[in-house]
């Protein structure tokens, strides 16, 4: 996204020109902001080494054969990702399944599919895993997710890798995994992983898991199994604002460093980093209306379009499309939705009238993919520009759409 003459351009495009086609509100993706975010890691890592997507910061279709033509691999948390995985073209080998809750049926399809490894997060799921193994006579390649207990500078709810968070398991359960596996040829320990939280901005964390992750690995290859990969998650962050930015270069090269002594392949998983900053999403402002010294910009875009900022609190700059000649005043930006927290930005600066356009900016990660249908509300539709091609990657909801599975 870039501005020229006070205008913003989404690659070759004026966005102007975009939402007076496809209408508001509207998610946009630049298809060379992903591929850009994307090599950012893969000119880094090693030969043997694999790039495993985060599927749940954006699980569009479009955006997962994108990357996959790249030659990323995924990281799913649910069955439903899997088979976008499969029908986007994905390398079932390069295919992992993270997540606390898996079915029955999830992880049946998973086994079924021959996918690289299964995470295993519990006691329970592990006799799961056993038990359909058994029943389709196919040994399964699982990863132990394991729990460091490192607490990361972000929101509570996208801390994962603390002692008492639901996510990865304690050395007492490792240890019992790890014997009971041994008793069977269907579980095979193949992988230590590990998967601290979101929005990392100091590398620090990540490679301390790591030293975390292989020791368990290294006590594990000592115990007799045969472990190939140290599965380190994702969670660099992007700049929202003024946080400071993870940097894969940095991150990596000490990751080589650390590793150049020892067998193990690394298994990365970012998410945000590599589609968060791709996109924008694009609202008309509806009213400008005054509430006391307050003044609200009445936007069509709302919670349930973008929930970052009444679930985290979240901050996005908000840009005008094309700046009114009127003067500059301060608003809170405020949705339609029926709830007081339908607050998407606060305290800023903008020159506008109704009818103007506003872009939220780094919406590519946990934007759509959040977005929800409450009151009613229409999901919106979403395209991807390339240079000054446009794609609809999902088409705008209809009324018909919405209640079709209520008839």
């Amino acid at each position: 996204m870039q501005e020229v003459d006070e205008q913003l351009f989404i690659e070759d495009i004026p966005v102007i020109d975009l939402v007076k086609e496809y209408g508001s509100p509207l998610f946009i993706y630049s298809a060379k902001e992903i591929e850009g975010s994307f090599q950012s890691y893969k000119k880094e890592i090693r030969d043997q080494d694999l790039i495993c997507y985060a599927v749940k910061a954006n699980s569009n279709i479009n955006i997962l054969k994108l990357l996959a033509e790249l030659g990323s691999g995924f990281d799913v948390v649910s069955g439903n990702e899997l088979k976008r995985c499969l029908l986007a073209g994905a390398d079932k080998k390069k295919i992992v399944f993270s997540g606390v809750g898996k079915s029955y049926d999830e992880i049946k399809l998973a086994i079924e599919n021959d996918i690289l490894s299964i995470n295993i997060e519990s006691l329970g799921e592990f006799e799961r895993i056993l038990e359909i193994s058994k029943k389709l006579n196919k040994p399964t390649n699982c990863a132990l997710r394991v729990n460091p207990d490192i607490k990361i500078d972000s929101h509570k709810y996208i801390e994962t890798g603390t002692k008492t968070s639901k996510f990865g398991l304690d050395m007492e359960s490792v240890n019992k995994i790890s014997e009971l596996s041994k008793e069977n040829d269907f579980v095979n320990i193949t992988t230590v992983a590990c998967h601290i939280g979101s929005q990392i901005s100091d590398e620090n964390l990540i490679l301390k898991s790591l030293d975390y992750v292989r020791d368990i690995a290294d006590q594990l290859s000592a115990d007799g199994h045969d472990l190939k990969f140290l599965d380190i998650g994702g969670g660099l962050g992007i700049q929202y604002k003024d946080e400071d930015k993870g940097d894969p270069k940095i991150l990596l090269t000490e990751v080589k460093n650390k590793l150049k002594d020892s067998h193990y392949q690394i298994i990365l998983e970012p998410g945000r980093s590599i589609v968060g900053t791709s996109g924008i999403l694009l609202t008309k402002v509806e009213y400008i209306k005054e509430a006391g010294e307050k003044k609200f910009a009445i936007i069509d875009a709302g919670m349930n379009d973008l929930i970052r900022p009444s679930l985290y609190e979240a901050w996005h700059q908000v840009k005008e499309v094309e700046r009114s000649e009127v003067d500059m005043e301060t608003y809170d930006i405020a949705g339609p939705v029926c709830e007081t927290g339908d607050v998407l930005a606060k305290d800023r600066n903008l020159r506008i009238e109704p009818n103007d356009y506003l872009a939220f900016m780094d919406v590519g990660a946990y934007g759509s993919v959040m977005s929800s249908n409450y009151n009613s509300r229409l999901k919106p539709q979403e395209i991807l520009v390339s240079k000054d091609a446009v794609k609809v990657i999902k088409k705008k909801e209809s009324f018909e759409d919405l209640i079709a599975l209520e008839q």
